[in-house]
């Protein structure tokens, strides 16, 4: 105990007895988070991580214990290292304020991340979901197909964020849906979303021609029901079960419109760089989750060197040219 205090770990035992689920509803508490971002926090937590550690005093988790309820949580890997990283945020919280000496979850192994699978749409899939889409919801295919907005960029793009001149779609918000009240505009998912998008010219017309036939929504959004009201979160997932439904493709994601627009630039050589900066990521986080949608650059590489050298191998006298290979 005196070593613990020497080197400042020491912990009162009293305070390790705290409940964790008391402990969580405090750390939740001083969260400044969006409201969507609270729903889906608390929604985790509920689900997977206070059935088993809820009722228990904070200091007795163990970090084994911890590793064998992740490795069985009944969800996909992803969400389960998902689950288990705010566990570890909770408890390393504890640890600065004193509750606990170590967070027993910071070393703990961890599920694998399943791989997003990225499957982008043809022109026929696209056809299809547009013919069987409400005539007011197909310009959401043509905001996630064309200019690679996520649903919520997507439901809160207006108007005044469409330069019809310069064609560019400038993205600074998205619609939130909390989980009572009306749907709101919030930030966008991170910084790198903030971002100004290049609109292909069939893009413009598409927009224009669908603001022509139904008008501006609620606060000049442009996907909107037919009451004008922005789209939430709730009837958007309605709409587009319906949608791909009568599509005959049960299994398609609004979120693989995203993955079209990103395999279109990267496969028409737009560069990492602008791909990355047009989707709101990162060029590695596009790498990693792009890299198989780039075209083979076999031929590109002897195309650079042929061209390098060209030349000089054209060069007839050999005491003229120079053998740089």
């Amino acid at each position: 105990m005196e070593h613990a205090k020497h080197r400042g770990q020491y912990v009162d035992p009293s305070d390790s007895k705290v409940i964790f689920g008391d402990y969580f509803d405090e750390w939740m508490a001083r969260q400044q988070l969006r409201p969507s971002s609270i729903v889906t926090l608390r929604s985790m937590f509920k689900n997977q991580i206070l059935p088993t550690f809820g009722g228990r005093p904070i200091g007795s988790l163990r970090r084994s214990e911890i590793e064998a309820w992740s490795a069985k949580l009944p969800v996909s890997r992803a969400y389960a290292r998902q689950a288990t990283q705010y566990l570890s945020t909770v408890l390393e919280s504890a640890v600065l304020d004193g509750r606990l000496a170590a967070n027993p979850a910071r070393a703990a192994n961890r599920p694998a991340a399943d791989a997003e699978p990225v499957t982008p749409y043809t022109t026929v899939e696209l056809d299809r979901l547009r013919a069987a889409a409400p005539a007011w919801f197909r310009v959401a295919l043509t905001l996630g197909a064309g200019v690679g907005l996520r649903q919520g960029e997507a439901c809160g793009l207006t108007v005044d964020r469409v330069d019809w001149l310069r064609r560019e779609a400038k993205v600074d918000r998205q619609l939130v849906t909390p989980s009572k009240g009306e749907a709101t505009f919030g930030p966008p998912k991170s910084k790198r979303s903030y971002r100004t998008v290049p609109l292909a010219d069939v893009v413009v017309k598409s927009l224009a021609s669908h603001v022509e036939q139904h008008g501006e929504g609620d606060h000049g959004v442009i996907l909107h029901g037919v009451d004008g009201r922005p789209v939430n979160a709730s009837r958007f997932g309605w709409t587009w079960r319906q949608t791909r439904k009568a599509a005959g493709m049960p299994a398609a994601r609004f979120h693989d419109t995203r993955h079209t627009f990103a395999s279109v630039l990267l496969s028409g050589g737009v560069s990492v760089a602008a791909a990355a900066e047009y989707l709101g990521h990162s060029p590695a986080v596009l790498l990693s989750t792009y890299a198989h949608l780039l075209p083979a650059d076999h031929d590109r590489a002897r195309s650079v060197v042929e061209a390098a050298f060209r030349a000089d191998a054209e060069v007839t006298d050999p005491s003229q040219r120079e053998d740089v290979l």
